[in-house]
Formats: structure tokens, C-alpha cells, sequence
């Protein structure tokens, strides 16, 4: 006999919280249940998705009792693209809740009772501030490829025509994008994989990354120049391989097929370019914001000497190069460097210097060679740090350390060694670099503690 389904389990719950991801914390069968959608404070009537040994997981069927802070959505695809979670708050409770998930971090996880942590800085327009996107292709249809954002928790496609965190105009070169990849012929065609578009706020110039499986056998130029001559700001189109070894050795993973390889971008007076697959900071107004917040951390001395670790194109080190006697900056993506490099030359920063490495090789070597730089800026991807470069920090006994992450949870976890070799956390500054989703950037200021 075939087994009867089980029908789906529905109940009645109070939202008291938020996770980690922003959704609502309520309670089924003595446990936690999180609810995507769901704001503090409302009674909800929600279905279970997912019932384990410690927790569950819902979907919102409906909101019995709202609260002042729920808000109508202001996106057509918000109940299915997994790019936002918390355009349904209003942007007062979604600051509270990133002050909230950061104080949580530090003290769970880091164990760091006694920091307070300072309110969000948010945005005044908190809407079209991202200039970076990266696109997920799907089938071609009618000489027309799929471009959007993954559903939330799935590989399904959700296709965007408009998106509220986006700035308007990249979405007639999105759609000229999806006809050139749908007009294309061979293989090529279904090897794209994603499409991300960059743009300067700056300078408006955009740059077009097409990231495949393969580089093409040829480009047909009138196809080409079809997609280009409608948009005079787009200065590039380059072609990146997914993986180094599809290049093979020795060889280039990159093909420009149109104008340059990068974008440029203005960052507070300072001149920025940005290759292909090197990160920059997608929100410009904020990076301005987190800029600042750095500099006012570190306090710039003529007599200064700065260690900027995982550097990028050099963001902070030409930004705070002008009041410092010197800024060495240490990054792994040899693009990166170059461009770091290029824009020494372009901002006329005679007093930055940059090593192309490894943080976790580079900083032992500096050490060695009696290298004790009066402050670093410590700005590690997603993961954070490890031990043995946080050790190397501290064996360098620099006065102050700026971190800057954007997961509080590995913050947290490195903080806490950092409090144990020798220094204090002196102040914690969030700031709001994504709006309308459960990222937070933070900026923590630590000083050495005299003997």
C-alpha cells in the first residue's frame, strides 16, 4: 500500500526575536521555530517546513496581530528572490535588529559582556545603493537568455526586471545582455554561468563580467557591437573562466572582448580602479561612511606608519595615506595589487607601498624583518581571520587595531583572541552597508593595553 501523506502542521506562534538571518524566532513544541518574513512582536499562524530534535522551520501563513513596524514590501519578487530578507520591516526596526545581531555576536560568541555597541549607521535613502550584481543564467528562450536571483534556500530562478536595491539604469543593459548571450552561436552560448554588472557612482562608467565555463572560439563583432553601441558608459566586457585550471596551465583566465578589463569609481576625492574579480565595497555613499569611520578610529599622524591587511585595490590605504608617514598594504588577488598599484600613480600616493601575498605568509615575513607598524586595519573576507595571523598582529604590538568584517559571528570569534593577547575593544561602530537584508558591516576599534 502506498504510505498517506502527512498533512502539514500548522500552529499559532509569537515572534520574541530575530535569527542571525533576520528571520522571526517564535516557539513550536518547546523549541525554536524561525519564520522568514515574521517581525518581533507579531502573533503569527505559520506552517512547518522542517521539524528537527532542537528547532523548526516555517513558512508565514498569515499575521494575526501586526506590529507598527511591518511594512508593505516594495518589490514584486520579494515573497520569492532570495536576495532580501527584511524589506517587509520598516528600516528604523531593520537598524535595531543589525545593533541587535552584533551585540548578540560579541556576547555568545565572543563572550565580550562589557562592550556597547553604538547605533547602526544607516542610510538616508536606503534604496538603489548597490552598483555591484551578480546575475544567474538560465535558459535560453526565444534568443533571449534567463538573468535573475536565486529563490531563497534553492537554485530556482527567479528572473528580476527591477529591483529596488539596484540603480535603475542597469536594467537595460541587464536586457541587452540576456538578448547578445540568447543571440549568440555554438557552444559559448549555454557556457555563461552568471553575469555580473558593476558601475561608478562616480564616473557612471559600467563594466559587464560574463563568467562561463569556456572562453568562446569567436565573438561575432556585429553581435557584439549591437549590444555595445547602445551604451556609451559601458567601458568593458571581459569573460572570466569559473575555475583557473579550465585555462590551463600558465594560461590567462580572462578574455576582454570589448574596451578594458575595469571600471573606475571616486571615493571621497580618491580615484579607484577596479578590475574584473577584484572586490570594492558595492555600496558607494556607505563606503564613504565606513571611510570615515576608519580614519576617525585610527587618527592619522604624519609620523604614522599603517599595515592594511587584505588591502583590495587599496581603498583604505590611498584614503588615508595623505596624513601618515607611510601605509604598506598586503593582498592575495594579484589583479587587485596591480590596480593598487596603478591608483598609487593616479592619486599621486608616493608613501603606500603594496605586497602581492598571502596575509597568512606576507605577515611573518614582515615581522622578521622588523617591521612594527603603528596601527593595522585589519579587513578579512567573510571568514574572518586565523590564529596564527592574529598572533602575528599582536607580536607586532601596533598601538591600535581597526577591524573591519562583515560576518559578526567570526568578528566576534577573533576579537576574543585579540582581547586575550593584550588589547581592549574601545568602541563598536555598525554601519549599513546593504540595506533591506541581514548583513551588517562593523568597524571595531581595539588598543593595546599598557603593561
Amino acid at each position: 500500500m502506498r504510505k498517506k501523506k502527512e498533512k502539514t502542521a500548522v500552529a499559532i506562534t509569537t515572534i520574541t526575536g530575530y535569527s542571525h538571518a533576520g528571520e522571526g524566532v517564535g516557539r513550536y513544541q518547546g523549541k525554536p521555530v524561525f519564520i522568514p518574513q515574521a517581525a518581533r512582536g507579531e502573533r503569527v499562524r505559520f506552517a512547518i517546513t522542517e521539524n528537527k530534535k532542537d528547532f523548526a522551520r516555517g513558512v508565514l501563513l498569515e499575521v494575526l496581530e501586526p506590529v507598527a513596524w511591518r511594512e508593505r514590501a516594495h518589490c514584486p519578487a520579494y515573497q520569492n528572490c532570495g536576495g532580501c530578507q527584511l524589506l517587509h520591516l520598516n528600516y528604523e526596526e531593520q537598524l535595531y535588529f543589525k545593533q541587535e545581531r552584533v551585540t548578540s555576536a560579541l556576547r555568545r560568541i565572543g563572550g565580550l559582556r562589557g562592550v556597547s555597541v553604538k547605533p547602526v549607521l544607516g542610510m538616508d535613502s536606503p534604496w538603489h545603493y548597490r552598483h555591484t550584481a551578480r546575475f544567474h543564467v538560465g535558459q535560453i528562450v526565444g534568443r533571449r537568455a534567463e538573468l535573475g536571483f536565486y529563490r531563497f534556500q534553492s537554485h530556482t530562478l527567479e528572473q528580476i526586471k527591477a529591483c529596488p536595491l539596484l540603480p535603475a539604469d542597469f536594467f537595460p543593459l541587464l536586457d541587452a545582455v540576456a538578448r547578445f548571450l540568447g543571440g549568440l552561436e555554438g557552444a559559448f552560448r549555454i557556457q555563461v554561468r552568471q553575469v555580473v554588472l558593476r558601475k561608478g557612482r562616480a564616473t557612471g562608467e559600467f563594466l559587464v563580467q560574463l563568467l562561463a565555463d569556456a572562453f568562446p572560439k569567436e565573438i561575432d563583432r556585429l553581435h557584439l557591437n549591437s549590444l555595445v553601441a547602445g551604451f556609451p558608459h559601458l567601458k568593458g566586457i571581459v569573460i572570466s573562466l569559473l575555475r583557473q585550471s579550465q585555462a590551463g596551465r600558465g594560461k590567462a583566465a580572462e578574455m576582454v572582448i570589448h574596451g578594458r578589463d575595469y571600471y573606475t569609481e571616486e571615493i571621497s576625492g580618491t580615484s579607484f580602479r577596479v578590475p574584473a574579480g577584484a572586490f570594492f565595497q558595492n555600496n558607494p555613499s556607505q563606503t564613504e561612511v565606513l571611510v570615515r569611520t576608519v580614519s576617525s578610529f585610527l587618527d592619522p599622524q604624519p609620523q604614522q606608519t599603517l599595515l592594511d591587511l587584505y588591502c583590495g585595490v587599496g581603498l583604505f590605504a590611498h584614503s588615508l595615506a595623505p596624513g601618515v608617514k607611510e601605509v604598506c598594504g598586503i593582498e592575495e588577488n594579484e589583479k587587485a595589487v596591480s590596480a593598487a598599484v596603478e591608483n598609487a600613480a593616479i592619486n599621486g600616493r608616493k608613501n603606500v607601498r603594496f605586497i602581492r601575498g598571502k596575509v597568512e605568509t606576507a605577515l611573518p615575513r614582515l615581522f622578521r624583518q622588523g617591521i612594527r607598524p603603528d596601527a593595522v586595519i585589519l579587513d578579512p573576507p567573510r571568514q574572518g581571520s586565523d590564529r596564527q595571523t592574529l598572533a602575528e598582529i599582536c607580536g607586532m604590538s601596533p598601538e591600535k587595531i581597526v577591524y573591519v568584517s562583515c560576518d559578526p559571528a567570526t568578528l566576534a570569534r577573533d576579537l576574543a583572541l585579540l582581547v586575550e593577547w593584550g588589547y581592549e575593544v574601545r568602541e563598536v561602530q555598525p554601519i549599513d552597508m546593504f540595506p533591506h537584508t541581514h548583513h551588517v558591516e562593523c568597524v571595531v576599534l581595539m588598543s593595546r593595553i599598557k603593561d
